[in-house]
């Protein structure tokens, strides 16, 4: 078996994962290597514990409300849980994939501001010791928006625009709501696969020889 790949989407109070806080993570869990792999998706909605760090600009784009984030109403008592248990229950559904921190790819649009994202949350609630993805240098993260790059580097060609809404329309993926989480995990899942089917038996006949020792 080859790596599994958690397709991941975060909404956020702000832009600075050192200061802004994840209010919702959604995840989907994809074995592209095994045939008919069933595909798994998750949703997280985490309570806001720094207030003062919200910003308004935020909120307006992903739809969450701050009375919610901060379980000042009904609704957000019962939705939005506090990160410290958030955390164990994310790493316990990944860990369900019985793979190696290593074996895990993190994909996303624009993942690396989801990745810090996550990576801060770990930290700031001294979980850091658990956090379910390789660190450091040699994290394993893979963005549409380079594959977008690759395939115009391949065909000679330059896209105006590589955000989410782009290249949804553009490879033909089926449009949902922007900036929730979950339906941004479906649009990127699907934009992924429509991205590799091309390219999957191609370079498996390309490069099969490149892994003999």
């Amino acid at each position: 078996m080859g790596y599994v790949v958690y397709v991941v989407d975060t909404e956020t109070t702000g832009l600075d994962p050192n200061n802004n806080e994840v209010i919702e993570v959604a995840m989907c869990r994809l074995f592209l290597d095994i045939k008919d792999s069933k595909e798994e998706i998750k949703t997280w909605l985490l309570q806001a514990v720094k207030p003062d760090t919200i910003e308004d600009a935020a909120l307006k784009i992903s739809g969450h409300k701050r009375e919610d984030i901060l379980n000042l109403s009904k609704f957000g008592k019962e939705n939005y849980i506090h990160p410290k248990k958030v955390l164990p229950n994310i790493e316990n559904w990944i860990m369900e994939d019985n793979m190696a921190v290593t074996d895990r790819v993190m994909v996303g649009q624009n993942v690396l501001f989801d990745y810090n994202m996550l990576e801060a949350l770990w930290k700031r609630h001294n979980a850091y010791d658990t956090f379910p993805f390789q660190t450091g240098p040699n994290k394993f993260t893979l963005d549409t928006k380079d594959i977008a790059v690759l395939i115009d580097l391949c065909t000679g060609k330059k896209r105006e625009r590589y955000n989410l809404g782009s290249l949804v329309k553009s490879f033909g993926v089926k449009s949902r709501k922007a900036h929730r989480a979950e339906e941004d995990v479906i649009m990127t899942k699907d934009l992924l696969l429509i991205q590799l089917a091309p390219l999957k038996a191609v370079l498996i006949e390309a490069f099969k020889n490149c892994y003999n020792e």
